[in-house]
C-alpha cells in the first residue's frame, strides 16, 4: 500500500481527467480492479458517491465534480504543508513539470533545467513546449513561462525580465525598397508577422519624445514559429516588429538591422507564472531564483 496519505485523491483526479478507471490504472502501473477497490474505499469513506461507472468510460457524479474541483486546487497545498511539516520544504526533489514558448523553451529553458538538474540530482524534470497558455490545474505544470500583459487569473507571477521590441529588415530588402524614415512609411512596406491576427491590428510605436503613432500595416507573409520568422527577415521578406531577444546575434552578425531605430515599440514582461499555495515547494523557489538569474544573462532581454 502506498505511503502517500493522499494516493487515492490524486488516482480519483487522473480517473476524472482520463475519463476512464482503466486508463488511469495503466498510467499507475495497477490492475484496473485494484483502482476500482481503491475508489470504492473512497467514495465509503465519504459516504457518497464519486464515479458513474459504465463500459470502458466513467463519469462523476454531481458529488464527484464537486470534490475533482475542489481537490485539483486543494491537493498541491496538502502536499506542500505535509513536506513542510516532515521537514522537506527545503529538498530540490522530485517530479518539476515546467511549460514554456516552443522557441525561447528551446533555446533557453531546456538548458535552464539541464543545468538545474546536474545541481538538484534528486530533481525530475518535464519541459513540455507550446505558445498555448495551459490550464496549470487542469495540465499538472507547475511553473509556466509567458510574455505578455495577462488577465488576473488568480496564478501568482513573478517577472523575469521586459522583453524589448525591435523593428528590423534584412539589408538586401531596404536596398531593394528603400529605408523608411518615419512610422506612417511603414504602411508602404512589406511586413513578416508571428500572428495572422497581427494583419489586422495597427501598430504602435512611441517616438524619443514619447509621441504615439498608430498606423495600419500590409502582410506579406504570417508564419507563427520565431525562428522561421528570423530566417523570413534574414532572406529579405520584410520588416517585423518583434522581441530582441530572437534577433540579438542576427543583429550583431549584421544579418538584420534595425528599422526606424529612434522609435520603439512596448516592452513585455516575461514571467514565470504558478498556483497559488500555504507553501510553495523548494523546486518551484529554486527554479524560477535560477531562472530570474540566467534571465538577466540573456542578451536581448532587460533585466528586472
Amino acid at each position: 500500500m502506498s505511503s502517500d496519505p493522499f494516493s487515492d485523491i490524486q488516482l480519483f483526479i487522473r480517473i476524472a481527467e482520463l475519463g476512464s478507471i482503466r486508463s488511469a490504472a495503466r498510467e499507475a502501473g495497477q490492475e484496473a480492479s485494484t483502482v476500482s477497490r481503491r475508489m470504492t474505499a473512497l467514495e465509503r469513506r465519504l459516504k457518497t458517491q464519486l464515479l458513474r461507472r459504465g463500459q470502458g468510460q466513467t463519469r462523476l457524479s454531481d458529488a464527484g465534480e464537486r470534490y475533482y474541483q475542489s481537490m485539483q486546487k486543494l491537493l498541491p497545498q496538502l502536499r506542500s504543508a505535509e513536506a513542510e511539516a516532515a521537514g522537506d520544504a527545503e529538498a530540490v526533489k522530485g517530479l518539476l513539470r515546467v511549460s514554456a514558448p516552443i522557441d525561447f523553451g528551446q533555446q533557453h529553458v531546456s538548458a535552464w533545467l539541464l543545468e538545474l538538474r546536474r545541481l538538484s540530482p534528486e530533481l525530475e524534470v518535464e519541459l513540455s513546449l507550446s505558445s498555448d497558455y495551459v490550464d496549470l490545474s487542469r495540465s499538472g505544470i507547475d511553473v509556466a513561462i509567458r510574455t505578455g500583459v495577462l488577465a488576473d487569473s488568480g496564478l501568482r507571477a513573478r517577472r523575469l525580465a521586459m522583453v524589448p521590441r525591435v523593428l528590423v529588415a534584412a539589408p538586401s530588402y531596404l536596398e531593394a525598397r528603400g529605408v523608411p524614415e518615419t512610422p506612417e512609411e511603414l504602411a508602404e512596406h512589406e511586413m513578416v508577422f508571428f500572428s495572422a491576427a497581427h494583419r489586422n491590428q495597427p501598430m504602435k510605436l512611441w517616438g524619443p519624445d514619447g509621441e504615439e503613432h498608430e498606423f495600419l500595416t500590409r502582410g506579406g507573409l504570417t508564419v507563427n514559429a520565431v525562428l522561421s520568422v528570423v530566417q523570413a527577415v534574414e532572406s529579405g521578406a520584410g520588416i517585423h516588429a518583434g522581441p530582441r531577444w530572437a534577433f540579438q546575434q542576427s543583429l550583431d552578425q549584421g544579418r538584420v538591422v534595425e528599422v526606424l531605430p529612434r522609435y520603439r515599440g512596448r516592452a513585455l514582461p516575461m514571467q514565470a507564472l504558478y498556483q497559488s499555495a500555504v507553501v510553495v515547494p523548494a523546486r518551484i523557489r529554486r527554479f524560477i531564483d535560477f531562472a530570474v538569474a540566467e534571465a538577466a544573462r540573456i542578451p536581448g532581454l532587460d533585466p528586472v
